[in-house]
């Protein structure tokens, strides 16, 4: 299977790359206009459009917010009325962790069954395999995408269309949009500048609905995005939850962010959320998929950010919080990312440079499952349009599943981890 996706990813890399145009400026997240030329197509109706891609399958990245990307690169003409767009990409990581503490890996946990039971293990995995599609139509905008991945969890299947929903809206013509489908809900902003390894944000509070359409009105002027999401009561993915027993559409989400331009190229972005089901209303949270305990009314969470960019550097800052305690831990449950990113060459390759702290915090001081802190220090280099490469150094303090805190916690690990991978994007 890997060697089968290795190679379709490296045939559609080269027919991409023959018709794509590129320019030498850094590629990553400038805070004015495109910074690449757009990719050309197989022909006028069907073809490529790698920086969309990019933005699409990015997990790190626009993570709250692609269904607006698409309708603003509509509007700017980066996406063309009526061309059937196809995207893909691939990631693969090679991980070594060590512990203090026998059978015990923050990070390699995260990644079931990978752990062992002694001090060090290692991970070769191909974390995502993914195809998307877009179809431009008048006032109309279909977007779907198929994943496989080897991180597959109980009771979710390694190959699923994890993606897929419709918009209704031109931006051109009137600043809101309406979509609905199977998505990321909007709540909070969730970007992990690392490479590959998630902040404790998103690792806590990342939601997304299941099979039932989640349905998203969304508003996009003058630097201002604001969403207010209706969701079906039931258990969606990750953080997502509803109280036993509820069976229509209760659950919802708000959320809102606006750009002040301070200086030519210097932004700052301000953001808050709210969501009114997740998973931290039971004595036992599950995070995905099972079910878990639901012993209680909605538990909501609240988020705040702040993101200050320039086209050299980004720094940024979120917080976000549950309203009642969980009775997993008779404590409210909160996650802290703070994270700067450089942009840089080295030999005319483009390099980011990134820093990540961030600590998820479940108990009260001196609860042996109080806390988890994550600092991660990363390099990522596009070698070739279509191609980069990273590298990250994880330290991890104490390690507490978010299932049975109060039994599995154990405050004194102290693990350190390496991790390297490609990403392949079309």
């Amino acid at each position: 299977m890997r060697f089968l996706l290795s190679a379709g990813f490296t045939y559609l890399l080269f027919i991409s790359e023959g018709l794509a145009q590129t320019d030498q400026r850094h590629p990553s997240y400038a805070v004015q206009g495109v910074e690449e030329f757009i990719d050309e197509g197989m022909s006028p109706f069907i073809g490529f459009n790698r920086p969309t891609s990019e933005i699409l399958f990015d997990r790190q990245n626009h993570v709250t917010d692609k269904a607006a990307q698409i309708l603003i690169k509509r509007q700017n003409d980066e996406i063309i009325d009526n061309k059937f767009l196809i995207g893909g990409r691939f990631i693969g990581t090679s991980l070594f962790e060590k512990t203090n503490t026998d059978g015990k890996f923050p990070i390699l946990s995260r990644l079931p069954p990978a752990h062992t039971s002694d001090n060090t293990g290692t991970l070769n995995i191909v974390n995502d395999a993914s195809i998307n599609f877009i179809l431009p139509l008048p006032y109309l905008t279909l977007f779907a995408q198929g994943e496989y991945t080897e991180n597959a969890y109980p009771g979710q299947s390694r190959q699923e269309w994890r993606k897929y929903y419709a918009m209704i809206g031109d931006l051109d013509v009137f600043p809101m949009y309406l979509a609905f489908g199977k998505k990321t809900v909007s709540f909070g902003d969730m970007s992990s500048y690392a490479p590959f390894t998630h902040s404790h944000n998103s690792h806590y509070f990342w939601a997304q609905n299941d099979d039932d359409p989640l349905f998203e009105l969304g508003y996009v002027d003058n630097g201002v995005h604001a969403t207010a999401s209706l969701i079906k009561n039931d258990r969606g993915n990750r953080v997502l939850n509803a109280p036993q027993g509820k069976n229509g559409y209760e659950n919802f989400a708000l959320n809102a962010t606006k750009d002040f331009m301070v200086e030519t190229d210097h932004r700052l972005r301000i953001g808050a959320g709210f969501l009114r089901g997740t998973i931290y209303d039971s004595s036992l949270a599950h995070h995905p998929p099972s079910n878990g305990f639901q012993d209680r009314d909605w538990a909501n969470a609240y988020n705040i950010h702040g993101i200050y960019s320039t086209s050299k550097y980004d720094l940024m800052a979120e917080f976000t919080r549950t309203v009642d305690k969980w009775p997993a831990t008779d404590s409210h449950v909160h996650a802290l990312t703070l994270q700067g990113r450089y942009r840089d060459y080295i030999w005319q390759i483009p390099v980011t440079y990134s820093l990540m702290w961030s600590e998820g915090v479940q108990g009260e001081e001196g609860d042996e499952w109080e806390k988890m802190i994550q600092t991660v220090a990363g390099i990522e280099m596009r070698l070739h349009p279509n191609v980069s490469i990273g590298f990250e150094y994880l330290n991890n303090l104490d390690f507490v599943p978010l299932i049975r805190p109060r039994v599995t916690a154990d405050n004194g690990v102290v693990s350190h981890t390496f991790l390297a991978g490609v990403k392949v994007t079309f």
